[in-house]
């Protein structure tokens, strides 16, 4: 049971990403909820948790087991805006009985946008051209038609991008832990084991796994060896799944003919990394995810939850805490 068919206690945390006037149509949205706010501090939140039933909002910088201590056994779900949610996953959470949402599928769309303009910059030589290195020979630029592409990761992210190389008449396949149903943009799923065999078929590689244990740096030194040297790489979803050395190594030894990265381990990137100077690699400061859509979708996102959580309903995009998305 989420709720307790009273009145529930809400707490919004209001930032930047989560202004007053949203604070209002939530409680326009649902009357029946005692919505209450603070402030992005950390001494404000933990004055203001305890007692409170949901925390929406919830800064990952200030979130730990000190927190979930100053709640106290009343509080029953947690939101956070973005879709990474790692942070959050921690023994204290894991042994309770809290619920943890995030924003994973509201931020499929504009991601997967991005991660086709990264590719589409690198197919079509823009990183040269942006650089200002029209005068220098440059790779003849490449159809993404009749290619291979292997999505790793067919969630929220990845079925859009799937969706999106497919239009362009690539052959898609999906590399994942779930099964998937039948679906008509993706040629053929395969299992995490077998991700060398899919690599070694892809034109265009996209990262878009969550980091879970399991994920984290599962691009490494064999895996860019199995790609065409041909190949792209795209990552768009976290920059821990990315060995960054072994993606430089491969790269510098001309094992795949370029990469486009919206996230990176670091994060940020050094200025003076060497993967800031290669030609053929496109660094984007974590960006995609944001777009004219994005926050409309989350509010309503946001106010569908409150008004489940209130009437003790099931609530949406819930996060499989022990798989870690």
């Amino acid at each position: 049971m989420i709720g307790n068919g009273n009145q529930v206690k809400v707490l919004v945390i209001v930032s930047r990403g989560l202004p007053m006037e949203w604070v209002d149509e939530i409680r326009e949205s649902v009357p029946q909820a005692d919505i209450t706010t603070t402030e992005d501090q950390i001494n404000s939140i933990r004055a203001s948790v305890p007692g409170v039933n949901a925390i929406i909002n919830c800064p990952r910088h200030f979130f730990d087991a000190e927190l979930l201590e100053c709640a106290g056994t009343s509080l029953r779900w947690l939101h956070v805006g973005g879709a990474g949610c790692e942070e959050f996953i921690i023994p204290e959470l894991l042994d309770s009985d809290i619920t943890l949402t995030n924003g994973r599928i509201i931020q499929g769309p504009e991601v997967a946008d991005h991660a086709m303009a990264l590719l589409l910059a690198l197919t079509r030589n823009l990183n040269f051209v942006l650089r200002g290195r029209v005068s220098t020979p440059m790779p003849r630029p490449i159809e993404l038609r009749q290619k291979t592409a292997v999505v790793i990761g067919v969630g929220g992210v990845g079925m859009l991008i799937a969706e999106r190389v497919r239009a362009f008449g690539a052959r898609v396949i999906g590399v994942d832990p779930q099964y998937k149903p039948m679906l008509s943009f993706v040629n053929e799923i395969l299992p995490p084991d077998l991700l060398i065999d899919a690599l070694a078929q892809g034109d265009f590689v996209f990262m878009a796994s969550p980091h879970t244990e399991r994920s984290a740096k599962m691009m490494s030194d064999r895996e860019f060896a199995a790609m065409k040297p041909t190949a792209y790489y795209i990552s768009v979803s976290r920059g821990t799944t990315t060995d960054t050395d072994a993606l430089t190594k491969a790269l510098a030894s001309q094992m795949m003919a370029g990469a486009g990265l919206d996230v990176t381990d670091p994060e940020p990137l050094p200025d003076d990394h060497p993967l800031r100077a290669m030609p053929n690699v496109i660094v984007t400061p974590h960006i995609a995810g944001p777009s004219d859509h994005n926050r409309s979708r989350s509010l309503e996102l946001i106010k569908s939850n409150v008004r489940r959580f209130s009437m003790d309903q099931p609530l949406i995009n819930v996060v499989d805490t022990r798989l870690g998305y």
